[in-house]
C-alpha cells in the first residue's frame, strides 16, 4: 500500500485520506487558524459570560455593605449614633445637640472652630461605633458553641472487644493451641505416631 500526502497536508491513512468539506468547498479537517484578535475577543468574553451568570463568588470576595456606603452617609450615621449615645447617658434630646452645635459653629472666628462642632462628634461617634462592634465580636468569640472537646479514651474505662483483641487492637490475644502446616495441634500430632 503506497502512502502519499493528502490535499489538506497530511500523511494518508493506509491510503486513504479523510475527507471533510468546507463551505467553500475545499476539503478541509482542520480548524482555520484566529488571529490574535479572535484569541483576544474569546478571552474577553469569558469575563463578560463570568459577569452576567453570576459566576461562584465566595464571601470575601462579594462586595460589603459599607462598599456601597457614601461619605454623607457615613458621617451622618457616626453622628447620630453620637447623639443617641448623649441623648441616652446625658438625657440631653438630639435636636438640643445641633442647636448648639450650628450656635457655636456660626460663632466661631476660625475654620477650624466652625468644623469642630461637627469633627468631634464624628470621630467619638466613628469610636463609640467600633468599640460597640468590638464588644459584640468579643461575644460572639466567647461563645463556646461548636467548639470540639476530646476525651481520652483510657480514662472513660473503655474494654475492647474479643474482635478488637483478635484485630490486634489493645488487650491480650486469646490463646489458641499452636497448629501445624497439616491443621492438627501438636498433640494431636504425637497420639497419631504412637
Amino acid at each position: 500500500m503506497q502512502e502519499f500526502i493528502c490535499p489538506n497536508g497530511r500523511m494518508s491513512v493506509n491510503g486513504v485520506c479523510p475527507i471533510f468539506e468546507g463551505d467553500d468547498g475545499q476539503i478541509k479537517d482542520y480548524q482555520k487558524p484566529k488571529t490574535f484578535d479572535q484569541k483576544y475577543n474569546e478571552i474577553e468574553d469569558i469575563e463578560k459570560q463570568r459577569d452576567k451568570s453570576s459566576f461562584f463568588k465566595f464571601d470575601f470576595e462579594k462586595p460589603t455593605k459599607a462598599a456601597f456606603e457614601k461619605a454623607d452617609n457615613i458621617i451622618s450615621n457616626n453622628i447620630n449614633y453620637y447623639n443617641n449615645f448623649v441623648e441616652n447617658k446625658l438625657g440631653i434630646p438630639s435636636s438640643v445637640q445641633n442647636v448648639f452645635r450650628i450656635g457655636s459653629a456660626l460663632t466661631a472666628s476660625s475654620p477650624i472652630g466652625a468644623i469642630a462642632p461637627f469633627a468631634i462628634p464624628f470621630m467619638l461617634g466613628s469610636a463609640l461605633k467600633a468599640s460597640d462592634n468590638r464588644r459584640i465580636e468579643n461575644i460572639t468569640m466567647q461563645d463556646p458553641q461548636g467548639t470540639i472537646q476530646s476525651y481520652p479514651t483510657a480514662t472513660m474505662n473503655i474494654q475492647p472487644t474479643a474482635q478488637d483483641i483478635y484485630r490486634g487492637g489493645g488487650g491480650d490475644r486469646p490463646s489458641s493451641p499452636a497448629t501445624t502446616s497439616q491443621g492438627v495441634t501438636s498433640a494431636q500430632h504425637q497420639a497419631f505416631r504412637m
